[in-house]
């Protein structure tokens, strides 16, 4: 596997050219989204972003970022335009790091980056875009990294993976593998490498688990719990399969029974808003009203009691989410797919123009005839990362393994959190396993440029990578 691009090493596209063609990528994809999409979660952040009343309904960190951005700026757009800065930086040291042809290169930069799909998801001015931006700069940091090289890019790296711990409220998740790939490529012991790398990912979590905590208390003025409406959700969800209402009694009002969550819809294994504005006798989210703490313990415990009495429905009601998340987006969950809103939100002032509106609306157009097909599903992409995990599983003692892994780690344990965390189909959850599954697959399949003699690992010019004597 040490080469799999046909051709000598006069044909492979050096460092130059893949910079020029990532930031041609930059150039038309920021051609084609700015100002970007904002659906009504973007709206609301965009206010508390100007206004600096900051509510944890999403984790703050971005939304701090973004009031940075604003004060020097001005202009909401900005987050949109570090974004894709981040993610074709990102992907330009990735690929840097590799040999390639011009050909394969042009369609990794075509796949991976202006791809339909990736397009829709990385115009979002959502927390999952920014997340998926952060994460592939810090991977290619880690890409670029060499022994015997300086390791202020993997302290960089560790940052990024640190901070995009905080956006979400589960991707602590995905970051907790990205962090041990980090600690194994620092490492240069062999027999202690296993031990490094636990500890590596003991540390990402313990110390992502702190940086979440010190942001919201530094930059939250509002705190509410988002877990009841998964509660309720959930509890609806097994009402439903066992013919029994299960709601606790103080989140509904008088009269609601399991036939009026069927008949209004307010039962809907797409989406937990359903629950909330279709019933008629009306289901409290405790999210505009929180509930007091013994009522958020009474429905904890009704919670627990329903999935520990019902294990079948309640992993039925899951698994059928899931396959909506991960499945084809059409019929009710076409709209799901992605957004294209423009949402405006209390004093919020009117957005930026759209920068090329034939060109845009020539994207949302092929979009819109893919999303039915499984080109816009997330399964292929979790598949393809499943594929190339058992790959370099097999091969961990290639130097190319620690990163893929991590990557490939990273993706699909973060996908999986969505089986039990998912309130809703909309497959922008997923969009980090979509983006990087591109990346994971080129970062493994392609050979590594050769090391110089001197490099501490050794490597005789023109040969293929180096490899440790254990992994």
């Amino acid at each position: 596997m040490q080469r799999t691009h046909a051709g000598d090493s006069d044909t492979m596209v050096g460092p130059i050219g893949v910079w020029l063609l990532v930031s041609l990528g930059f150039c038309i994809s920021l051609a084609l989204l700015y100002p970007g999409h904002y659906p009504f979660d973007s709206a609301y952040q965009y206010w508390q972003a100007r206004s600096g009343e900051f509510s944890n309904i999403t984790p703050v960190p971005m939304i701090g970022l973004w009031s940075v951005l604003l004060a020097a700026f001005g202009n909401p757009a900005s987050l949109l335009c570090l974004n894709l800065g981040m993610f074709w930086a990102g992907m330009g040291w990735c690929l840097a790091a590799r040999k390639f042809s011009f050909g394969w290169l042009l369609v990794v930069v075509l796949a991976g980056g202006l791809s339909p799909l990736v397009l829709v998801q990385m115009a979002h001015l959502l927390s999952d875009a920014h997340m998926t931006a952060v994460l592939v700069l810090a991977a290619g940091l880690l890409a670029r990294h060499r022994p015997g090289r300086s390791r202020a890019g993997i302290c960089m790296a560790l940052a990024l993976i640190v901070y995009a711990g905080c956006i979400r409220q589960n991707s602590l998740v995905a970051v907790i593998p990205l962090g041990a790939a980090a600690t194994w490529i620092l490492s240069t012991m062999a027999t202690s490498r296993y031990r490094l790398v636990l500890a590596g990912a003991l540390a990402t979590a313990l110390i992502g688990m702190i940086a979440s905590i010190a942001f919201d208390r530094a930059l939250a003025d509002e705190r509410r719990p988002l877990w009841p409406m998964l509660a309720l959700w959930d509890l609806a969800a097994m009402s439903v399969a066992t013919d029994q209402l299960l709601l606790p009694p103080f989140t509904h009002g008088p009269g609601l029974d399991v036939q009026e969550l069927r008949d209004s819809g307010a039962f809907d294994a797409a989406s937990v808003t359903h629950l909330f504005v279709r019933s008629r006798s009306g289901v409290g989210s405790g999210l505009v009203r929180p509930y007091p703490a013994a009522q958020q313990r009474e429905l904890a415990a009704a919670w627990w009691s329903a999935v520990r009495e019902h294990p079948r429905e309640y992993l039925a009601h899951r698994l059928r989410t899931t396959q909506l998340v991960f499945g084809r987006h059409d019929g009710a969950t076409a709209g799901l797919a992605y957004y294209t809103d423009r949402s405006s939100y209390r004093d919020n002032p009117p957005l930026p123009e759209i920068l090329n509106p034939r060109a845009h609306q020539g994207l949302l157009d092929l979009a819109a005839r893919l999303r039915p097909t499984w080109v816009f599903s997330a399964w292929p992409y979790l598949l393809a990362h499943l594929g190339v995990l058992i790959l370099a599983w097999r091969g961990r003692q290639d130097p190319r393994a620690a990163l893929v892994l991590g990557v490939t780690s990273s993706a699909l344990v973060y996908a999986a959190s969505f089986i039990i965390l998912a309130p809703s189909a909309e497959l922008r959850f997923v969009t980090w396993p979509i983006v990087s599954a591109t990346l994971a697959i080129a970062l493994w399949f392609a050979p590594m440029p050769a090391r110089h003699p001197d490099a501490r690992s050794g490597g005789a010019p023109g040969s293929g990578p180096a490899r440790p004597a254990a992994g």
